[in-house]
C-alpha cells in the first residue's frame, strides 16, 4: 500500500467551482480536498494539457493545475495507484479498427447534430466542457462520464489563434451539418495529423487485424505483466538462521552477564533483517508491480547496492547499540563507572574490524551487481522494442532477455543469503571472544560501596553545615563589634 501524498493545486470538478489552493491529498482508493471526495477506481484516462491534469472517471471529471513539477509529482503519484498505461489501452480497444491517429484530454464549445450521439440527443446539441477526444481515419469519438459522441469525417476543418498574442494558442473548428466544435488544448502536431484525415473521405474499414496493427502492442494488450523467479531469502528463513547461530554461543557467558535466553536469537533476527532490509524490500515491491517494467525498477541493481551497504552499515550499527546499552546497564552503581565505560567500549580497532566483516559480502557481491544491471538493461531494451512494435511481435527476444533477468536475481538473492550466513558465525565470534567477556568484567566489578544517593545526601548535609556555620560566625563577630 502506498503512502498518501498532498499537494497544494487549484481544482476544478464539473459542477463546482474552481477552487483555489486547496490541499488535494492522493490515497489508494481516491483523491481528496475540502469536501470532496473522487474514487479512483472509476478512473479511465487521465491527461496532461496546457498546465493541466485532467482526470477522467465514468462519476466525474476533474482538473488540477499548479506548476508544471508539482503536477509531474502529482501525476506520477497517481500513476503508481493507477495502471493508466492499461485504463488508456482498455478505452481505446473498442476503436482498434478505425486506426487511432491521437488522443487527448480536451475542452470543447459548440455543438453536435443528432444522429452523432449515442443516446438520441435532439438536433444541435450543445457541447461544452472537458471529454477525452480520440481522433481515428474514421471520426472523431468524444467521451465524458457515461455519455459518447461520434462525428464522423469529412467534415470541413479550420484552425485558428485564439486569446491575446502572448497567450495565443492553437484551436481546432470542425463543422459538418449541425455539428460545430471548437476543441482547444491540442499540440500542434497532433492538428496537423487530423488536418490530414478529418476533410478527406475516410477509408474503407480494414480487416480486424490490418487494423490492429496501427497499434503498438502497450496500446492494445498494455503493459506487459511483471514475471518474477522464485526467491530463498525471506523473513523466516533469517528467523532460522539466528536461532540456530544463538544456539552455539555461550550460555555460561550469558547468563553470567544476565542476558535473557532469547537474547541473541533477537539479536541476530533484527541484525539480519536490517542487512538484508533493501532485498526483502525491493523483492516485495516487485511482486506487487503492476508490470514487467515496474518489476525491474523496483530491482534496480544500482539502488540494490547502494541500499545493501548503507543497510549492512546501519546493521553493525544496531549491533554496537545493543552493546553499548548493556555495558551501561551492568555499569550501573559500581565503582569507577565512568572509567570501566570507556576501559570496556568497543575500541577504534575493534569497530573498524567489524565494519570489514559486515561490509566484505557486499564488496564480494559486485559481480552479481554487474551481472544483473546488464541484464536489466538489456530487459528494458527487449521490453520497449516489444511494446512499441506490433500487437503480434515475437516474444522470444524478450523471454530470452526475461530469463537472463531472473538468472541474475536468483544469484544476487542466493549469494545475499550465503554472505549472511557466513557473516553470522563472525558475529558470534565477536560477541564470544570480545564483547561477552567484557560485559562479565563489568558484571564482576564491585559495587560502590556507599550508594550514590548516600554519597550525594551527605556532601549535601556537610555542605548545609559549613554555610551555616559561617553565617554564625558572621552574626557572632557583627554583635561583638
Amino acid at each position: 500500500m502506498a503512502e498518501s501524498a498532498t499537494f497544494a493545486v487549484d481544482a476544478f470538478l464539473e459542477g463546482d467551482r474552481l477552487r483555489r489552493g486547496v490541499q488535494l491529498q492522493v490515497e489508494d482508493d481516491r483523491l481528496s480536498y475540502d469536501d470532496v471526495a473522487l474514487s479512483l477506481d472509476e478512473v479511465f484516462w487521465v491527461s496532461r494539457r496546457a498546465g493541466l491534469l485532467l482526470v477522467f472517471a465514468r462519476g466525474y471529471i476533474a482538473a488540477f493545475r499548479a506548476s508544471d513539477d508539482r503536477l509531474d509529482d502529482l501525476n506520477r503519484t497517481i500513476d503508481a495507484r493507477l495502471d493508466v498505461e492499461a485504463l488508456r489501452a482498455a478505452a481505446l480497444e473498442p476503436l482498434a479498427w478505425e486506426s487511432v491517429v491521437c488522443s487527448a484530454g480536451v475542452a470543447i464549445t459548440g455543438a453536435v447534430e443528432d444522429g452523432q450521439t449515442r443516446n438520441g440527443a435532439a438536433n444541435g446539441r450543445p457541447l461544452k466542457g472537458l471529454f477525452v477526444a480520440v481522433f481515428t481515419r474514421q471520426a472523431l469519438h468524444l467521451f465524458a462520464r457515461e455519455e459518447a459522441f461520434r462525428v464522423p469525417w469529412p467534415v470541413a476543418v479550420a484552425r485558428e489563434t485564439t486569446g491575446e498574442p502572448r497567450q495565443a494558442r492553437p484551436a481546432l473548428e470542425l463543422e459538418r451539418g449541425d455539428t460545430a466544435l471548437r476543441i482547444l488544448y491540442l499540440r500542434p502536431e497532433e492538428i496537423s495529423a487530423i488536418l490530414e484525415v478529418a476533410e478527406a473521405a475516410p477509408p474503407e474499414p480494414a480487416e480486424r487485424e490490418e487494423a490492429i496493427e496501427m497499434f503498438a502492442r502497450r496500446e492494445v494488450a498494455g503493459p506487459t505483466p511483471a514475471r518474477l523467479p522464485e526467491f530463498t531469502t525471506s523473513t523466516e528463513t533469517i528467523r532460522e538462521q539466528a536461532k540456530k547461530q544463538a544456539a552455539t554461543m555461550s550460555s555460561d557467558l550469558r547468563m553470567r552477564v544476565g542476558l535473557p535466553d532469547d537474547f541473541f536469537a533477537d539479536h541476530l533476527q533484527e541484525l539480519g533483517e536490517t542487512a538484508l532490509g533493501p532485498l526483502l524490500f525491493r523483492k516485495s515491491a516487485a511482486s506487487r508491480a503492476r508490470s514487467l517494467a515496474k518489476a525491474v525498477e523496483a530491482m534496480d541493481a544500482s539502488a540494490l547496492q547502494d541500499d545493501a551497504r548503507a543497510a549492512t552499515l546501519n546493521s553493525l550499527g544496531r549491533l554496537t547499540e545493543a552493546y553499548d546499552r548493556e555495558l551501561s546497564r551492568l555499569l550501573q552503581g559500581k565503582r569507577r563507572a565512568q572509567k570501566l565505560d570507556v576501559e570496556l567500549s568497543i575500541s577504534e580497532a575493534l569497530r573498524d574490524s567489524l565494519q570489514r566483516r559486515f561490509l566484505a559480502p557486499v564488496h564480494n557481491l559486485t559481480p552479481q551487481f554487474r551481472r544483473l544491471e546488464h541484464a536489466q538493461a538489456e530487459l528494458r531494451l527487449r521490453l520497449e522494442r516489444l511494446e512499441e512494435g506490433p500487437p503480434e511481435a515475437e516474444e522470444s527476444e524478450l523471454d530470452e532477455a526475461a530469463e537472463e533477468w531472473h538468472s541474475a536475481l536468483v544469484l544476487v538473492d542466493l549469494d545475499f543469503a550465503t554472505a549472511w550466513q557466513e557473516l553470522l558465525p563472525e558475529i558470534g565470534v565477536a560477541w564470544s571472544e570480545s564483547l561477552l567477556p567484557a560485559l562479565a568484567e563489568a558484571a564482576a566489578a564491585p559495587q560502590q560501596r556507599v550508594p550514590e544517593w548516600v554519597k550525594l545526601l551527605v556532601i549535601g548535609l556537610i555542605t548545609m553545615i559549613i554555610v551555616a556555620t559561617v553565617v554564625l560566625v558572621l552574626l557572632a563577630t557583627r554583635n561583638a563589634m
